[in-house]
């Protein structure tokens, strides 16, 4: 059995991770009470050292355009490679159930 490259797995790693974030866009959009404790999390994190200030803004203007549900969305799912890699330590926790997790990896 011959490994894939390591693009390859990074390209499938970041297409999961960008199902799950449109899966979490949605049920956020739909429950508006969920975004207080995601700006908790944002702040924890920066706070506890554990994000860069250019994370934080980044994160920062994602949750802003919240109630522009399309530019919210263009925003956290966008193809660069910046929003990417902003995803892959995301603040989005404990958003998804495991079964909606696990649907929207199957999706």
């Amino acid at each position: 059995m011959l490994a894939r490259p390591k693009r390859q797995r990074q390209a499938d790693i970041d297409q999961r991770i960008l199902r799950l974030h449109t899966a979490m866009a949605d049920k956020l959009l739909r429950n508006p009470k969920m975004l207080a404790p995601v700006y908790e999390v944002l702040e924890q994190r920066y706070q506890q050292g554990m994000m860069r200030y250019g994370s934080y803004l980044l994160w920062h203007g994602i949750l802003e355009s919240y109630n522009q549900p399309e530019q919210f969305r263009a925003l956290l799912l966008a193809s660069d490679t910046r929003t990417a890699s902003l995803r892959r330590q995301t603040i989005l926790i404990g958003i998804l159930s495991e079964e909606e997790r696990q649907a929207a990896l199957s999706a």
